[in-house]
């Protein structure tokens, strides 16, 4: 369990870095009048390229992200279940002893 809380740490460390890269990309800048339309269209698809590279890493992030908590929820929920299991085997146990000790006590030796 320990080892999915570390790979949870480093997975959410990469969700952060690609919102960080894509932030670094800023927003697109409008076209540059002085430009000629396909040098603009070459900053556009560079532009459109970077962004899309950094989202997919963030989208993949994420996926792996969300799949490692499924896992831990999934873990958690069967060590819940067992708990449960257990507590009531204890409680049977409990109220078997009890029911054995009142009916020793209640037979009552004749003189």
């Amino acid at each position: 369990m320990l080892g999915l809380g570390n790979n949870l740490n480093e997975l959410k460390t990469r969700v952060q870095k690609a919102k960080e890269d894509l932030a670094q990309i800023g927003a697109y800048e409008e076209h540059l009048p002085e430009m000629i339309n396909m040098t603009n269209l070459l900053r556009a698809n560079e532009f459109l390229a970077k962004t899309d590279e950094k989202k997919s890493e963030l989208i993949a992030a994420y996926s792996e992200y969300s799949e490692r908590l499924e896992q831990i929820v999934s873990s958690l929920l069967s060590i819940q279940e067992d708990l449960h299991d257990i507590i009531k085997t204890e409680a049977s146990l409990i109220g078997s002893e009890h029911s054995a000790k009142t009916r020793k006590g209640a037979k009552k030796p004749k003189k």
